[in-house]
């Protein structure tokens, strides 16, 4: 059958349709992925592909996930904050006390941003690229998830905006008491600062790789910087 290259997700994965199934190289999280979307479907959480096995070439195959993925507000509809943060909670409440979650409150997403959620007709219905889900804290994913979704400091969105966004989100979570979850997004973009920035000069990446980070560090920067310069709105908001 026909391969169709995928665009739209947050990895540097090869990821291709074929017919109604997604083909995806295999890399370090894939097998630890692979567990948690068999408890997932175990679990009938909506909101993930299904995986289906491995073909012939080594890949993961999963199950294709129509829509598209977005990168403002304008593509969202109403009701899409609220929505994104509610198969976040159900997400981390269906793996909650799990092996699988190995201790920790649950199992996170990992990189729950719009680029890895599917839309259709401006509302969320999927996660997709699994790949960096792990044992974690709820507040570490909804922290990057508050941040990818809502803050966006060179778009030209007034900041009350963001910061209703922002509180729609929270609202479909369930209460987050509004300081931790700032300074949650905050440690979010601090990490992706850190990590990046080792990045710039490693001799072992590519042009394209070190380009990259560079943005990286360029966008998380001017957006944490954003959430501390307007922390007195979101936290009104917030309450």
């Amino acid at each position: 059958m026909t391969e169709e290259p995928l665009t739209g997700g947050n990895n540097a994965t090869e990821v291709v349709r074929v017919g109604d199934t997604v083909r995806r190289a295999r890399d370090a999280g894939a097998a630890f992925a692979a567990r948690v979307l068999a408890r997932l479907e175990s679990a009938d959480y909506p909101h993930a592909p299904r995986h289906l096995g491995i073909d012939e070439q080594g890949r993961d195959i999963l199950t294709f996930v129509p829509g598209t993925t977005t990168d403002h507000p304008a593509q969202r509809a109403p009701g899409a904050y609220a929505a994104g943060g509610r198969m976040l909670r159900e997400l981390h409440e269906a793996t909650a006390g799990h092996v699988l979650a190995a201790g920790r409150e649950c199992v996170i997403h990992g990189d729950p941003g719009p680029f890895n959620t599917i839309f259709r007709q401006g509302l969320p219905v999927a996660f997709i690229d699994w790949s960096s889900c792990r044992p974690g804290d709820r507040l570490e994913d909804l922290g990057y998830m508050a941040w990818t979704w809502c803050i966006l400091s060179q778009a030209g969105v007034p900041p009350v905006e963001q910061a209703g966004h922002l509180r729609e989100l929270r609202d479909g979570y369930g209460p987050v008491e509004a300081a931790r979850l700032l300074d949650a997004m905050e440690g979010a973009q601090s990490r992706i600062v850190d990590a990046e920035t080792a990045n710039l000069d490693n001799p072992t990446l590519t042009a394209a790789r070190r380009h990259h980070a560079e943005a990286a560090v360029a966008w998380a920067t001017a957006d944490r910087a954003f959430v501390r310069r307007h922390r007195a709105l979101l936290l009104s908001a917030l309450r």
